[in-house]
């Protein structure tokens, strides 16, 4: 297991290539233009992986979105155990499959003409895949900061801020702090989207909500992983502590 901070890199080009598994917190995928600008075309949160399997090497820089623990492998010992471990290939197929339903819901935020119903549609969607007990609170966890939330929904820090805090004028929302909000009128905050509720809910409830951890997260299956590497010396973790 590595830890990195916020906003350190952990991995880029030129870089030997890893298959990551992000243990706790989130990392942001970023590319960037030829003008030194950059662009956040995609956040994945624990539990999730990133990394391209049998195919060309990742064209992303990788990123800590907030402070993370991440198991990373090199890719070539990782695929051999994908090969060998059924249970392991099926997480990696439904994690993918995750991923282009989340790739769908960003399509459907970035559709929406003004920032206030980016907003209010990203918060709809993290409510109904978050948690019972969340559901339940009405609180919707946003797992990048302000600049980070602004850039993922192609806008400017200053329209974000604009349009959360005339959602709180309303009483639509309340601030916890910089990640939490409450939703206090969640009919109002679907009106806003513009959304239909149906809609959204089956989406999410198409990729099943919440993802599993699955068999990476297990200190066990680490050990058993590392064993089986160093028995059939097919390539090296590099960090798996």
């Amino acid at each position: 297991m590595r830890e990195f901070s916020q906003g350190e890199t952990i991995y880029e080009s030129g870089m030997k290539d890893i298959v990551g598994y992000v243990v706790s917190g989130a990392v942001k995928l970023v590319t960037f233009l030829p003008d030194g600008r950059s662009n956040i075309i995609g956040i994945i949160e624990a539990p999730g992986f990133f990394g391209r399997i049998f195919g060309v090497a990742t064209e992303f820089t990788i990123e800590a979105a907030s402070n993370v623990i991440v198991a990373c492998f090199e890719r070539s010992a990782f695929e051999a155990q994908l090969v060998a471990d059924p249970e392991l290939e099926h997480f990696i197929h439904m994690e993918n499959l995750h991923q282009l339903d989340e790739a769908h819901e960003r399509i459907l935020v970035l559709a929406c003409t003004s920032v206030i119903e980016r907003v209010s549609t990203f918060m709809v969607l993290k409510l109904l895949a978050g948690s019972d007990e969340d559901r339940k609170a009405g609180v919707v966890h946003v797992p990048i900061n302000r600049r980070d939330f602004a850039a993922y929904l192609a806008t400017t820090e200053e329209s974000v801020s604009r349009s959360i805090q005339a959602l709180v004028r309303r009483g639509t929302i309340a601030v916890i702090n910089s990640a939490n909000f409450r939703i206090l009128k969640r009919a109002d905050l679907i009106a806003i989207s513009r959304q239909d509720e149906d809609y959204l809910r089956e989406m999410v409830r198409s990729r099943g909500g919440k993802k599993p951890a699955g068999p990476v997260a297990s200190a066990a299956w680490r050990d058993s992983y590392g064993a089986r590497r160093a028995e059939s010396a097919t390539g090296t973790i590099v960090t798996a502590e």
